[in-house]
This record gives C-alpha cells, structure tokens and sequence, in this order.
C-alpha cells in the first residue's frame, strides 16, 4: 500500500500544505527531505523514525466527510474563490481537501470534502463562523443544495499494468 504524509496533518509556523504520496521508503526519504529544507529540521535516524510513524496509507478510506449536490446559480469562478479563501484562511481541525466537479451541463456541482474524523467534521458543521460563511460566501451561488454525510469507503486506484511500466 502506498504512504502519504502530509505536512497539513501537523501545523507549523509556516502551514506548509505539501503532501508526498509513494512507497514507504520513498515518502520517508523525500519527507526527510523536505523536513530539513522546508522546516529546518536535522535529518537523524530518530527523525525518520518520526516520519515513518506518521505516515497514512493512501486511501480516504476511514475518513469523514461530506458531498455537497447543488445547482449553480451564480459565478463558478466566485465559488472556487470562497472555497480557496476558506481553506487558506480558517484553520480547521481535521479538514483534509475538498474538490468542485461542475457537470457537463454547467450547472449541476458535486464538491466531496474529507475530514480526519467524524468529530471534526461536526465541530465545523455546528460551529456559528462556518454557517456565516457558508451564507455569505457560498450560498448566493448555489440553489437545491443537498449535503450527503458519511465514512468514505474502500479506495480503488489505477494500477499500470507491468508491460506498462519502464524496465
């Protein structure tokens, strides 16, 4: 199974948001990396060992969140631009990603968001700033909103075949 880790899972003074995705030893290699240049850690054993228990299996499986079915009524532009905003200014607990898809038909939008957990995500849904928000920000573009809840299940990905990959 593929690793991630992902520098938004662990706050620092810079919000770094940089994610690395590949095989254990490679993440923690780039991570050490990373954690040097980036976050002017010293690259020693113990902080591999840190590393290595902090990586994630690649799959929203297990994770909390949301899908959010509306009918677009105003600027797509305008909702990525709350949607950018949001995510660069709040500092959320536990809010991994979300995504726009607007269907072919230019009207229907699906936006998936991931959570760490289910207790997360009901701090944010019940807290009073993220229902100002959502009514200032997001609402005026959007009409016929229906949120689906739940735990993401089993992730399957592409897998090239072995003809497929270099020698």
């Amino acid at each position: 199974m593929r690793k991630v880790a992902d520098c938004r899972m662990f706050p620092s003074e810079s919000n770094c948001s940089l994610t690395i995705t590949g095989a254990e030893e490679e993440v923690v290699k780039a991570a050490a990396e990373h954690a040097v240049s980036v976050h002017g850690h010293e690259d020693t054993p113990e902080l591999r060992t840190q590393l290595r228990a902090m990586l994630a299996d690649e799959s929203p499986a297990g994770r909390y969140g949301t899908v959010m079915i509306a009918t677009l009524t105003g600027s797509i532009d305008e909702l990525q631009r709350a949607t950018r905003e949001w995510a660069d200014n709040r500092d959320v607990a536990g809010f991994l990603a979300d995504e726009i898809l607007v269907s072919e038909d230019g009207t229907t939008v699906v936006t998936p968001v991931f959570f760490a957990s289910k207790d997360e995500y009901l701090k944010l849904a019940e807290d009073p700033q993220q229902d100002a928000w959502w009514s200032t920000r997001m609402a005026p573009h959007l009409s016929d909103v229906k949120w689906i809840d739940g735990t993401w299940q089993e992730a399957v990905a592409h897998r090239p075949s072995r003809a497929a990959q270099p020698a």
